[in-house]
């Protein structure tokens, strides 16, 4: 397996969940539906493929969406009210509707996720006819199934066919009844995430966008407690503030919404920031971003280990010394990055945030670090896992502004551009990564506790090298150059010898999992072995 990525560190098991009601700090989990059980002998109806394209027609895109879920964790069911999930609706010109991932909006449990056909029924009206196939993961197929609440079994129990109604009226889609729409594999065997009471209407608010051609952005360091354990320590976090007048602006508050600011007001020694105020749309978290404002108090009760949890309040007021360029806020009062405006599903909290000016200088940051280990070689597959570093201080250790740090990524002595082709989470070419970049769709690249992990899609290099640059007081600054080389010998992928032949071809996904044959959609590795002992690992893009 080439990663799983998720929030909080899993072990896979085999087991059957118990119920649990659960208020989610950390709202989302990237997994495979394997984690969970072992999956069911592929059973693919004949013609049928899931809908993963949007389909054509007219885009509603970036709904609000909300429901009542049952999602699946580690060891527990989770019920939750969905609230501030990404949806999305198209009006087809086939004449039916197509809903955007329906079945448990609180979870992601895809990097790409799927749709369903509902057809019209007639008075705004269209039917969802269940089971409809819904996803493929590694080849095994998931459907979509109809399910009811059964009180003897206290969750809801599969229907072997079934509809579900919804009204498309105004640009609002909502469910009618009580059913649930599931998911299960292709035997019908439910994986606990079924969702009712779907609601995707638009979204109206919008968030607060600044640029430093529009105000002059100050950074500021803003240190806030980290441990409910000890009170004592604490985080930083470099944010954005515009003082403009009464006008108080606060930015970069969520790390998928670096330009998105909150507004307060700034009178007689006093910023008031009203709670609620929208970032946006975080694709990692599936979510439309809100920041909350709160009194913290740690909570012994409810996971079993301390946390910090929340009383949530209308506005959070801070002491601001301009002299001192000092704006603080005394504790318990919380800053709260969220999905949706109204339940705790939390992405960061900043307890008790005091900022300081943070006054930016030109720079040159200290040299990128490897350490044993941190290159890995799928040579059949033909991609590098790299690991690395980068420090976020200066050659003297003075701290640097995080923000303006980037790095790049070098093959030989040649610059690396990660191009979309390859690529599919960037939507753009990327030659200079900023640092805390991170690929939300495939995880090519992602941060995790500080270490950075990069895939590269070829072993026909000798060394890797990262180069970090820093953009601080209009100059910019390179490190040196950190290498590591090459575990393997280049393997001539671009070679081609006249007259051999090929013996055999393998066929891979992304993942370095080798498939029966090669697939007739999507992304792919083709490796081939030559008659005269030689091999070549492409990419193919179909």
């Amino acid at each position: 397996m080439k990663r799983t990525i998720t929030l909080i560190t899993l072990i896979a098991a085999l087991f059957v969940p118990t119920l649990a009601i659960a208020q989610h700090r950390s709202p989302k989990s990237v997994m495979r539906l394997s984690h969970f059980k072992a999956p069911a002998a592929s059973q693919l109806r004949a013609e049928e493929e899931p809908i993963m394209d949007v389909p054509e027609g007219i885009l509603h895109d970036n709904m609000y969406a909300s429901s009542f879920a049952y999602g699946l964790g580690w060891g527990d069911i989770y019920i939750q009210d969905v609230d501030g999930g990404i949806g999305k609706v198209v009006e087809g010109t086939d004449g039916n509707l197509y809903i955007y991932n329906p079945i448990s909006q609180g979870y992601i449990w895809f990097s790409i996720l799927p749709w369903i056909k509902a057809e019209p029924a007639g008075d705004g009206k269209f039917v969802v006819k269940l089971p409809q196939l819904y996803i493929l993961d590694y080849g095994d197929p998931y459907y979509a199934y109809s399910m009811h609440y059964d009180e003897e079994e206290g969750m809801p129990v599969v229907e072997e066919e079934g509809e579900i109604e919804f009204t498309w009226q105004d640009g609002v889609l909502t469910q009618l009844g009580d059913k649930f729409i599931g998911l299960c594999d292709a035997t019908a065997d439910w994986f606990y995430m079924a969702d009712q009471h779907i609601v995707y209407a638009p979204q109206t608010d919008e968030p607060i966008e600044l640029t430093d051609d529009m105000y002059y952005i100050q950074s500021y360091t803003m240190t806030y407690l980290s441990n409910p354990d000890d009170l004592t320590m604490t985080k930083d976090r470099i944010v954005n503030v515009v003082i403009d007048g009464e006008d108080i602006y606060m930015g970069n508050l969520n790390n998928n919404n670096p330009t998105s600011f909150i507004k307060g007001t700034l009178v007689d020694g006093k910023a008031t920031f009203p709670t609620r105020q929208y970032l946006g749309v975080d694709a990692y978290y599936n979510g439309h971003i809100y920041v909350l404002t709160g009194d913290a108090f740690v909570d012994t009760e409810t996971y079993g280990s301390p946390v910090f949890n929340y009383n949530l309040n209308d506005e959070i007021v801070f002491n601001v010394d301009e002299e001192a360029r000092n704006i603080v806020a005394e504790w318990p009062a919380s800053l709260i990055t969220n999905v949706g405006p109204s339940t705790l599903s939390i992405i960061s909290d900043y307890v008790a945030p005091g900022l300081v000016a943070f006054d930016e200088f030109p720079a040159t940051p200290a040299t990128p670090i490897f350490t044993d280990g941190d290159i890995t070689v799928n040579q059949n597959a033909g991609w590098v896992v790299l690991h690395f570093t980068i420090p976020t201080v200066d050659v003297d250790g003075n701290k640097l502004n995080e923000n303006k740090l980037y790095y790049n990524i070098l093959l030989d002595d040649q610059v690396f551009t990660f191009n979309p082709e390859t690529y599919i989470g960037l939507s753009d070419a990327m030659t200079d990564i900023p640092y805390k970049f991170e690929d939300n769709i495939n995880f090519d690249i992602y941060m995790s506790n500080g270490r950075h992990t990069v895939y590269i899609y070829t072993t026909d290099f000798a060394a890797v090298g990262v180069q970090s640059f820093y953009t601080a007081g209009g100059e910019v600054n390179r490190s040196e150059i950190a290498y590591v080389n090459n575990p393997i010998e280049p393997s001539g992928i671009n070679e081609v010898a006249a007259g051999k032949q090929i013996t055999d071809i393998h066929y891979y996904d992304l993942t370095g999992r080798e498939l029966p044959s090669a697939p007739s959609t999507g992304l792919f590795l083709q490796h081939v072995n030559y008659s005269d002992g030689s091999c070549a690992t492409i990419k193919v893009v179909r």
